[in-house]
């Protein structure tokens, strides 16, 4: 049986090519001395003894100690979730790396550009909340969906009522608000003239204090939201202003 296949799928979870080799000709076997295993792996016999501490060290092999010494694999589903736990540790340690790094260049970045674009409604949710989360006085905001909020916005406009920041929800003459929204004490609801309502492309508009907005546009039903968005900048400034001076919300 051709069993290049598994080794090179191994290969590519993290084994090394003889480990690899080794831990399929074991599994071939059921067990073996290195000499069985060096015929069945083509991996040199002086090699095979070093390859098995290694797989016995990562929790993929038992030694049993006699003379010759004999190996044995462990179960496969031992091996399969060894193999998950090791890659999720190494994916987490990337991503908190690499988190870090965000952090400590996204400011910089961001004050070299005034206006920002992003796509596609998760990423959109994702950003309105950080700017959510970072008012002070007062959010206003309106979208197509405010009978079904998203609960990653509705946790963040719940942490605004302790933090004493108001929040208006600009409803259509005719939209649909859920409950959810109304049951937050800091959040009241103003209703927009016909003549101001959103158009039919707009998806959602958030102004937060007097320095931020986010504005999302979808071009059809099937084509993705795309916003853009300003934060502390004097063009998100003058913009939040026009907007504002334009709808029924109170200072």
């Amino acid at each position: 049986m051709d069993n290049s296949e598994a080794i090179d799928a191994l290969i590519e979870l993290g084994l090394s090519t003889y480990e690899a080799r080794v831990f399929t000709a074991l599994i071939e076997l059921g067990e073996g001395t290195a000499r069985e295993v060096a015929k069945t792996s083509d991996v040199p016999r002086s090699q095979v003894y070093t390859t098995a501490k290694e797989l016995q060290s990562r929790g993929f092999i038992s030694v049993q100690q006699a003379n010759p010494q004999v190996f044995q694999p462990i179960s496969l589903s031992e091996v399969e979730s060894q193999l998950s736990r090791e890659f999720e540790s190494k994916r987490d340690t990337a991503f908190d790396r690499l988190k870090t790094l965000e952090r400590q260049t996204a400011p910089a970045a961001e004050q070299n550009e005034d206006v920002w674009t992003i796509t596609g409604t998760p990423a959109i949710i994702g950003r309105a909340s950080q700017l959510i989360d970072e008012a002070e006085t007062r959010v206003i905001y309106g979208a197509k969906s405010l009978g079904h909020p998203d609960a990653e916005l509705l946790s963040t406009v719940r942490s605004c009522c302790s933090r004493d920041v108001s929040v208006h929800l600009l409803q259509d003459s005719d939209q649909e608000i859920s409950d959810q929204w109304r049951e937050n004490e800091c959040v009241s609801v103003v209703s927009i003239p016909p003549q101001q309502a959103k158009g039919d492309h707009a998806v959602r508009l958030l102004l937060v204090d007097s320095d931020s907005f986010l504005l999302s546009v979808r071009s059809n039903r099937s084509a993705p939201e795309i916003a853009i968005w300003s934060a502390n900048t004097t063009f998100a400034e003058a913009f939040s202003q026009l907007l504002t001076s334009s709808l029924p919300v109170p200072e």
